[in-house]
Order: C-alpha cells, then sequence, then structure tokens
C-alpha cells in the first residue's frame, strides 16, 4: 500500500504541474482579450469602477497563475523590468522607514506597489501580441479612442449642460485624464498604423486617423485642460517636422476639428471664444505653483529618500507651514517630475532616470528607419509632456494613469527589442 501511495502521489503531483501548464498556455494566447476587455472597460465603461475590479478579480489571478507555472521566468532577465522591480521594492520598502503619517498609508503604498507589479507583468505578456499585430491593434486603439471621445462629448453636451469641463466615461472621469489618455492612445494608435507593413486598408485607416484626431481635439477643448492643450500643440509640431507623408491628413484632420469645436462651442455656450480663451486665462496656475513651491520650500528630512511614497499631503509640512496659512487648496504636486522626487527622493528620481534612459537607448540602437526612431521618441516626448502637470509620480494603484505612463513607454520598449522577443 505505501509504495502505492508513494506512486499515486506523483502522479497526481504531475497531472496538477500538467494541468496548470495548459490553462497558463490558453491563458496566455487570451491575454489579448482581457487587455480589449480592460481597455473597453477604462473608457467607455458604465462605472469608473469596473475597470479596476476588471484587473483584481481576472488579470491580476491570470497574472499570478502564470508566474507561479513558470512562464514568466524570461521577464526577470529584462532589464528594464529589473529596474522597474528594484524601483517599487525601494519605494515600497523605504515608505516604512521614512514615511509620514499612519501605518495605514504606509501599507496603501505597499498595494499601490503590488498592483503596480501585476500590472508590468501582465504588459510583458501583452506587449508582444502588439508588437506582432501593429495594424490591428492600430484601429482598435483609434476607434476606441474615437468612441470614448465621442461618448464623452454626447454625455458633456445633453447629460451634464450644467457642467463647465468635459470629462469622460469609465475611468475617464477627470477632465485632465480625459484629455491625456485619449491623446496618448491616438499617438499610440496613429503609430501602430505607421509601423504596419502591410497596410491592407489604406482609405480605411486614414478616414479613422482623420476622425481620431478631429475627435480628440474637440474633447482636449471641451476638457478645457491646459497640460494636453500644450502636449497636443508641442506634440503635434514635433510630429509635423518629420511626417512629411502625413501632413495633409493632418490638416483634413485639423479642419474637421475646427468645424466640430466652432459647432460644439456654440452648443455648449463658449461661443465666441474670447470668453472660452478668458475662462482659461482665469484659472491661473490653478495653485500649481504654489503646490509646487510647497513641496520644495518644505522638503523632506532627506532629499535622498524623501517623504515616502504615497504619503498624504495633510502630512507634509507645506500643509500647516504653507498652504494652510495662505488658503491654498493642498493637493498632490500635479508633477510626475516633482511627485517622484518629493515621494521617493534622489533615489526615486535615479530609478526614473534610468528607466528613461534604458529606453533611449533602445531607440537608438533600435535597427529601424530614422523616420520610426523619430516617432518612437515622439511617445517619450509626449509621456515627458503630459506628466509636467499633472500626476503624483509613476506609482500608482489602478488607474488610467497606466495608460499615459506605462503603456506607452513599454510599448516604445518592446519595439525595439522586437527582434530579442
Amino acid at each position: 500500500m505505501g509504495a502505492k501511495a508513494t506512486e499515486t502521489l506523483p502522479s497526481r503531483g504531475q497531472a496538477l504541474s500538467a494541468w496548470a501548464c495548459r490553462a497558463a498556455d490558453r491563458v496566455d494566447n487570451k491575454i489579448s482579450a482581457l487587455f480589449v476587455i480592460w481597455l473597453c472597460l477604462a473608457l467607455v465603461g458604465p462605472h469608473q469602477e469596473l475597470y479596476k475590479a476588471f484587473f483584481h478579480v481576472v488579470i491580476a489571478p491570470v497574472v499570478l497563475m502564470t508566474l507561479l507555472v513558470g512562464r514568466l521566468r524570461y521577464v526577470f532577465d529584462d532589464p528594464l523590468f529589473r529596474v522597474a522591480a528594484l524601483f517599487l521594492f525601494y519605494a515600497a520598502f523605504s515608505t516604512f522607514l521614512i514615511g509620514l503619517g499612519p501605518m495605514s498609508g504606509h501599507l496603501r503604498a505597499l498595494r499601490w506597489t503590488v498592483e503596480l507589479s501585476f500590472f508590468l507583468l501582465a504588459l510583458w505578456m501583452w506587449m508582444p501580441k502588439v508588437v506582432e499585430a501593429p495594424g490591428w491593434w492600430g484601429r482598435f486603439l483609434l476607434a476606441l479612442t474615437s468612441a470614448a471621445g465621442l461618448l464623452a462629448i454626447i454625455k458633456f453636451l445633453i447629460f451634464e449642460q450644467d457642467q463647465a469641463r468635459l470629462s469622460g466615461l469609465g475611468g475617464l472621469h477627470n477632465p485632465i485624464h480625459t484629455g491625456s489618455v485619449l491623446l496618448t492612445l491616438l499617438v499610440l494608435g496613429s503609430l501602430l498604423l505607421k509601423l504596419d507593413q502591410a497596410q491592407r486598408r489604406r482609405f480605411f485607416d486614414r478616414s479613422l486617423l482623420i476622425l481620431t484626431v478631429a475627435v480628440v481635439a474637440c474633447v482636449i477643448f471641451l476638457s478645457k485642460s491646459r497640460g494636453p492643450m500644450l502636449a497636443m500643440a508641442v506634440y503635434g509640431v514635433y510630429a509635423f517636422s518629420f511626417e512629411t507623408r502625413l501632413r495633409h491628413y493632418v490638416v483634413r484632420a485639423a479642419l474637421l476639428a475646427l468645424v466640430l469645436v466652432v459647432a460644439f462651442a456654440m452648443v455648449a455656450g463658449e461661443w465666441p471664444l474670447q470668453r472660452y480663451i478668458e475662462g482659461l486665462i482665469s484659472r491661473g496656475s490653478s495653485y500649481r505653483l504654489d503646490l509646487w513651491w510647497g513641496y520644495l520650500a518644505y522638503p523632506p528630512d532627506s532629499w535622498l529618500l524623501g517623504f515616502g511614497l504615497g504619503t498624504e499631503k495633510w502630512h507634509v509640512p507645506a500643509f500647516e507651514q504653507y498652504w494652510v496659512p495662505n488658503g491654498i487648496p493642498a493637493g498632490h504636486p500635479h508633477s510626475m517630475l516633482i511627485g517622484t522626487l518629493v515621494e521617493t527622493g534622489l533615489v526615486g528620481l535615479g530609478f526614473l532616470c534610468t528607466l528613461a534612459g534604458l529606453v533611449l537607448f533602445n531607440i537608438w540602437r533600435c535597427p529601424s528607419s530614422r523616420n520610426i526612431k523619430l516617432s518612437l521618441l515622439g511617445v517619450l516626448i509626449l509621456v515627458f509632456l503630459l506628466g509636467l502637470t499633472s500626476g503624483q509620480g509613476v506609482i500608482y494603484s489602478v488607474k488610467t494613469h497606466w495608460l499615459t505612463i506605462w503603456v506607452p513607454v513599454l510599448f516604445v520598449w518592446f519595439w525595439c527589442r522586437r527582434s530579442e522577443i
């Protein structure tokens, strides 16, 4: 009996292992479908928490199962992932040592790093699929961006006439995030179409691109978010400097956008445009300069380590010593760079610069044409521009910030290293 039991146990273990491996194979084949669902929930979902729930209930367990059966070992050999993992470990560990506020805040910061770790692993599973089929993913992103933008415009003009600024559906409940996310996906979608060697649907692709550019321009106009406006303008000038073949298509899109902007402005009561411009100017810097000054003038005990990841605004010295006495609404840093510096210190900023340096180096050595390299560099420029006046850093729990930071950066990384996938 003992011998029989001994033989049975390994066979059951082997069967379980084989089942887990087969399940991991099926999951790996379905990761693209999971991201399609997640992106749809994030951009056009009926509730702002649905895409978060889908990540926690579906994507994270899938990643965990794939990790446990050993199918993600290759990820740990990737230099970018290694640096990102060290950054997350440092941020999570250091906040328990130097972080301000209660223990619950430190545990929340730890949760952020765990969630982002799972998302990065999910991206390492998904991005090879995107690189293999750039045309399909480009059309999908442009179509989804157009749909999200049009639905946001309809919601704003019909159901939110009492609101001053447009916001979207799903996770796009903030005007700044709405413009930033849609602009990022527009740039990624257009780049993916450009990278598609087949180009089997040229008329459809160009028509879709023109529509999406016009819709995103209207969304940014109605959202009254100056950060995305500046990013769109700077990126547009940059792209025009070398995208000679697409200029007349972008001009058509700009003309369509102008017509739509005037029409929507009249419906939304923002016409003449002088009233709209005066509204933008009247908001000043939206207290950003005061927020930045507060964080920098009342620094942490150590600039090397910072305040600690996720430290709440009312626990930093500037809250009592500068913001409250001067009647300034306290808030998070509203800058990716300043947020990284004050939360994780010079060490965290060093990690961020290392990540950027790795991606830039891979763009330089990428076996692509100069035009493609400039386009890939443009994605990083857009990420930088959008992060100048928005965000708290680069480490978040499930938020649409992932779509404006990690998704575009990881796409550039994977495209440059596609020959090694």
